[in-house]
């Protein structure tokens, strides 16, 4: 038998070249339309998200608009508003319903502890804490020495609270307790809340302080910062849940609804 000739051992070399070349650009050319395919999709997602967010913020505008024209309290009803072919369920409450950490008295966090499930011994302390923390120019050593002996490697920063979350940080606060007060709280109303309050733990908090919640007994409601859970429903099962506090203004030249907070998942 003859050996093959080069041109013939050349030649195979080249097909084996060829079909390599041809199996890597059908490699890439896969990778790359499965790329485009994940953008796409990605893309899709986000421009879905973006029109359930627009949903929500219309359907809550609406809802809000609704409550503040019909002189009603957001009492935490549940309404159902359509934009387009979006469905968005939309609860409000109102902010002022619950105990505003920046200005609430230390015989209110301490009623608020207990009724939340806190230990009574210890609520007078905590709630000392809590002043503490937010004091502005405070310089007391005794409060530093006790973030020192919890082993904490920060004190107080004497100044008002910029979130419930901040809260957690308070020497003395666990997280079971922070998990049942934090509903409760806020740092977006502007005084403190009424006995007419529609949080029931916050209106026990306020009866055990009897004569004491007299002079806030017929402060009257201001539902202009509302606290709104939003759930818009698309087509194709998409879905965006959304709380806002919002302060609204209707009443102005040109009308608003500023957003102070949102949390979507």
């Amino acid at each position: 038998m003859r050996a093959p000739s080069t041109n013939s051992r050349q030649q195979g070399f080249a097909l084996l070249i060829v079909l390599l070349a041809v199996g890597f650009l059908a490699l890439l050319g896969a990778r790359v339309v499965a790329a485009g395919r994940a953008d796409t999709q990605v893309a899709h997602n986000l421009l879905q998200a973006a029109r359930l967010q627009a949903a929500a913020d219309g359907a809550a505008a609406q809802v809000a608009l609704g409550i503040l024209a019909s002189h009603a309290r957001a009492d935490g009803t549940v309404q159902v508003v359509r934009v387009g072919r979006i469905f968005v369920q939309v609860r409000v409450e109102n902010e002022s319903d619950r105990v505003n950490l920046n200005t609430a008295s230390p015989m209110l966090l301490r009623a608020l502890i207990i009724e939340a499930g806190g230990p009574a011994p210890a609520a007078a302390q905590l709630a000392a804490a809590i002043v503490d923390w937010r004091a502005a120019g405070a310089t007391g050593a005794s409060s530093v020495r006790s973030y020192q002996a919890a082993g904490l490697p920060y004190t107080p920063p004497h100044a008002p609270f910029r979130s419930v979350a901040e809260l957690s940080d308070v020497v003395g606060m666990t997280s079971d307790l922070f998990a049942r007060i934090a509903p409760h709280l806020t740092v977006m109303s502007d005084d403190d809340p009424a006995p007419s309050t529609r949080d029931p733990v916050v209106a026990k908090a306020l009866a055990d302080l009897g004569d004491t919640a007299d002079a806030n007994r017929n402060a009257p409601f201001d539902d202009h910062v509302l606290r709104m859970h939003m759930t818009a429903a698309g087509p194709g099962g998409s879905r965006l849940s959304t709380i806002e506090v919002v302060m609204t203004d209707f009443h102005a030249i040109s009308p608003c609804l500023a957003v102070l907070f949102r949390y979507s998942n």
